[in-house]
């Protein structure tokens, strides 16, 4: 992967947002994480900013700075990839085979991090007790104003594939299906297809597929968007390079000396 490829992996705009990102991170987390991974994030943080979000930064080159074992720093990075704060991207060298990975930090499905008033309104309501209800709720009757209608999928952006959102709106609200159609435009900028990201629809159904019974049975550890996103980067990756094999223009391209 050339200098191009790797500055289209880039995922925030500036500095500015990618300390936003971290700093909103660590506002959820930080009790969670051990000091050693605290260091680690650190290191990969600062080492995020020539392209901001994407660390070059090797297993060994992050074990000579912070002084931590290997293991640790790997145990450190596959904590921080379960949270959705990461997504290892590996390299492929020109003889096909795997390179290091890539590290690059995601952004944030909202941005969680509270402004100084939210924080002093969320200690103070810490100290008010709740009034006693005195009176049982009136279940709001059908056609009143008070009721709050949901909001429907037909409101949704044109750009997003009827199909995608037929699929998503029976596990999904209508943020989430936005959310989720974002991540598969950003993983579609990420790699180098070679047609528009409709056409890729059938991948990115299966893909979504996939993660609902991944999260249906349990078995994502961190935020379903987070999980979403990994597995439809990793799928347009694979098909990129099948794409490449498939392309007769690539039949004779010299792999070893390139």
């Amino acid at each position: 992967m050339n200098i191009h490829d790797i500055s289209k992996l880039q995922s925030f705009p500036s500095k500015k947002e990618l300390d936003v990102r971290v700093r909103s991170f660590l506002y959820q987390h930080k009790a969670a994480l051990s000091p050693a991974s605290l260091e680690i994030l650190t290191f990969i943080w600062r080492h995020s900013v020539k392209y901001p979000g994407v660390s070059f930064a090797k297993i060994e080159t992050i074990e000579k700075a912070t002084k931590r074992s290997r293991r640790t720093i790997v145990r450190a990075i596959n904590t921080l990839e379960q949270t959705g704060l990461l997504t290892r991207v590996p390299m492929i060298r020109p003889n096909g085979k795997r390179g290091v990975n890539i590290l690059v930090i995601n952004p944030a499905e909202e941005n969680p991090l509270p402004e100084k008033k939210d924080i002093a309104s969320e200690k103070t309501a810490e100290r008010v007790e709740k009034p006693e209800q005195t009176e049982t709720p009136k279940p709001v009757k059908q056609g009143s104003s008070a009721a709050k209608p949901a909001i429907d999928p037909d409101y949704l952006p044109t750009y997003i594939p009827k199909a995608f959102i037929q699929l998503s709106q029976s596990f999904l609200n209508v943020k989430d299906i936005l959310g989720a159609w974002k991540r598969v435009h950003y993983a579609y900028q990420q790699t180098q297809l070679s047609y528009p990201v409709d056409h890729y629809i059938t991948i990115i159904t299966q893909t979504f597929k996939q993660a609902i019974f991944a999260k249906q049975n349990g078995s994502i550890k961190k935020t379903f968007l987070g999980y979403f996103y990994g597995g439809i980067l990793a799928a347009f990756q694979q098909t990129v390079r099948k794409e490449v094999m498939d392309d007769p223009a690539n039949l004779y391209y010299d792999w070893l000396n390139t």
